[in-house]
């Protein structure tokens, strides 16, 4: 039953004298059980009283389940029928009527067998019945005798000798019994054959159904006790209801013994109950007539066996049941004791609740990180153990802001810094990622806690030292306002920007590293250091040419480049000298006119170095030269024709101070993810 081909798969096909030798073995096993059931002939109906052929022809049709030749095998069948009542003794027309009646039967076995019994038909009669077809096949063992039965009637209704039930009814019961009865024997046989064939016989003994947790005294008693409990029964007792307590034994029998037991009981019960009522002994003896007799014989051991065998069936199924759960059972314990030991090993927390908000599992860090180390040490049970959570100003966090309520009610949370304040140890800042679990699995929150104490700190000092990078004072320049901001994505960014006087004027800079974070912020601080080593005379190009030529290999192993707008601006003239490698957002707002944007005039820094060149401008009085970084225009719609509200908010700005405020809040309402840097430079309208 373990290695029943699955369904629908392919079967590999006999071929050539294989075919042959499987129809030749069938077809002598079809004549001898023939000539065997046309041994027991009952003199008044000239009928058998037994027919092990009818199992052996839907055994047949079985093996050669799915045969080219499958018609060649119901002839064979028809003509073995025939000419074995023939040569005993059976009328020519009685003789054919037979073959037609056993061709008949086993074509109607087969349809329904091949219909729903789909296991036992691709297993092509070596894989045993399962209880999930057993109903269909005691079915088929019931309609292919029926629907037959009226055959073997046409030939006595040509002589004029009228209709005889009870052959009628004796056909249908041998046959459904002989197939009730020997078709299981015969797919356990095939079964351990097929086990042999692979090589497997070592387990074939309990593969077949003959292994089972009975004791074999148990055993015993069904092969030897019930045969003889039988036979002492039907001789003593002649009352017809008298029979049934013995149903009990094959209740006893299926519910404790092997299935191959159960299947051979009920062979030997069957034989003896069939061999007693023969010679006129037993309860169905009463009956009067002997053909019905029989009849009644062969359904009292279709019911015997059918009951023993589908309380075995069950039981096994209960049996590979028990056994399955158990190993599911095994395996998710195990899974649970792998996925406990992770956990608790992890550096990181976990932290979960139920839908109600109750802890069900807290890794020992995350005890830690809430708790702190001896409070975590002592502490018992999945208590509270949120009470430390603070804002990371230190005010008292409010009950719905706490990140597992927070995602109870819909809204996840992810990488959420928050001041902890155990009960014992240092106060940390931790960070809370939190993840709905579906509702199938039990609803409820897990959260991850991770401790940025320090990483934090390490922010906070690199963002005092990109801050000290930035210009502090703005250089003396009558007749011209200069302002800038910086506002980073994280604590460190990659944009900067930067200005110093030279004679009669002043260097302007805004750059981009692409990028954001620490590594972005290292490249930043390196090209400053750079374009100020480079730039001391106003030549703008050649300060951006000398600064890609030092920087060149830093960018390629970090494969990062740099936008720079640079300019300088002569201060008497309101000339502009600039150039632009890959940035392309710059304009000059003038006072009464549309702006004007600085196109860039070269690829970024790190792309391909080349010799940059220089573009000029100029600003009239009241004009704004305005410049900012990727992040705004992004934070504003991503368009050129989105940067133009930058514009308009800049040039209604009454001073360079108020053009920057008004962008920055311009694009700190688009929620931005990137650096925000402006630079506005504007010569005074008088």
């Amino acid at each position: 039953m373990d290695d029943a081909p699955a369904v629908g798969a392919a079967r590999p096909r006999r071929r050539g004298s294989a075919d042959a030798m499987l129809a030749a073995g069938f077809a002598a096993l079809f004549t001898g059980a023939a000539f065997l059931g046309r041994a027991t002939v009952l003199a008044d109906s000239g009928i058998s009283m037994v027919w092990p052929a009818a199992a052996v022809s839907v055994l047949w049709v079985v093996a050669r389940a799915g045969g080219r030749m499958i018609v060649l095998d119901y002839a064979l069948m028809a003509v073995i029928t025939a000419v074995v009542v023939a040569v005993t003794g059976g009328a020519p027309w009685a003789a054919v009527m037979g073959g037609v009646a056993a061709v008949v039967q086993a074509s109607v076995c087969a349809a329904i067998l091949r219909a729903r019994c789909p296991q036992v038909w691709a297993g092509r009669a070596t894989v045993p019945l399962t209880r999930r077809e057993l109903w269909w096949f005691y079915g088929a063992a019931a309609f292919g005798p029926l629907i037959s039965s009226p055959l073997v009637e046409l030939e006595p209704l040509m002589r004029g000798a009228g209709w005889h039930w009870d052959v009628e009814l004796l056909w249908t019961a041998r046959n459904a019994g002989a197939i009730v009865v020997l078709v299981p024997l015969g797919l356990m046989i095939g079964a351990w054959l097929r086990k042999r064939v692979e090589g497997r016989s070592r387990r074939a003994f309990g593969a077949i159904g003959w292994a089972a947790h009975s004791h074999p005294a148990e055993w015993i008693a069904v092969l030897v006790l019930s045969p003889v409990g039988h036979v002492l029964w039907f001789t003593g007792m002649r009352e017809f209801a008298l029979v049934f307590p013995l149903l009990t034994l094959t209740c006893w029998a299926g519910a404790r013994l092997p299935t191959g037991l159960v299947i051979l009981h009920g062979v030997l019960v069957s034989f003896l109950t069939i061999h007693v009522t023969s010679t006129g002994q037993g309860p169905f003896s009463g009956v009067g007539d002997p053909t019905v007799e029989i009849a009644v014989a062969q359904l009292y051991a279709t019911l015997f066996c059918g009951i023993g065998l589908a309380l075995a069936l069950a039981r096994d199924e209960r049996e590979l049941l028990t056994v399955e759960v158990q190993a599911a059972r095994d395996e998710a314990e195990a899974q649970a004791a792998l996925f406990g030991t992770i956990v608790d090993t992890m550096a990181e927390g976990v932290r979960v609740v139920d839908r109600e908000g109750r802890v069900v599992v807290r890794n020992p860090a995350a005890s830690r990180l809430l708790l702190g180390s001896r409070a975590a040490a002592a502490a018992e049970g999945m208590g509270d153990d949120l009470g430390g959570l603070r804002q990371l100003d230190g005010t008292p966090l409010a009950p719905q802001d706490v990140p597992y309520r927070r995602a109870l009610a819909g809204q996840d949370v992810a990488d959420l810094p928050l001041l902890v304040r155990p009960a014992s140890g240092d106060e940390r800042i931790v960070s809370f990622t939190t993840a709905r679990l579906p509702e199938n699995a039990g609803g409820g929150v897990v959260t991850v806690l991770r401790d940025v104490t320090v990483e934090r700190q390490e922010l906070h000092r690199a963002a005092q030292v990109q801050a000290g990078l930035l210009p502090t004072e703005v250089p003396h320049l009558p007749g011209y306002e200069l302002a800038a901001r910086f506002v980073p994505a994280g604590s460190v960014g990659g944009d900067f920007y930067d200005w110093y006087g030279l004679d009669h004027g002043v260097v302007l800079t805004l750059a981009d590293v692409m990028g954001k974070g620490t590594g972005a912020a290292i490249l930043a601080a390196t090209t400053r250091s750079l374009l100020r080593a480079h730039g001391t005379t106003p030549d703008v190009a050649r300060t951006l040419t000398e600064t890609e030529a030092g920087m060149t290999r830093d960018l390629d192993n970090s494969s990062a480049f740099v936008t720079v707008f640079r300019a300088f601006l002569h201060a008497p003239t309101g000339h502009v000298a600039y150039s632009d490698a890959g940035h392309g957002l710059s304009a000059v707002l003038p006072l009464d006119a549309a702006p004007r944007r600085l196109q860039a005039n070269g690829l970024p820094l790190g792309i391909a170095p080349d010799e940059r060149t220089a573009e000029s401008d100029r600003l009239d009085p009241g004009d704004i030269l305005l410049v900012v970084s990727d992040g705004v225009l992004d934070a504003l719609g991503g368009s050129l024709d989105d940067l133009r509200r930058a514009w308009e908010v800049a040039g209604r700005a009454g001073s360079a101070a108020e053009a920057v405020a008004a962008v920055v809040d311009l694009a700190l309402a688009g929620e931005p993810d990137d650096d925000l840097t402006v630079l506005a430079l504007r010569r005074d309208p008088a």
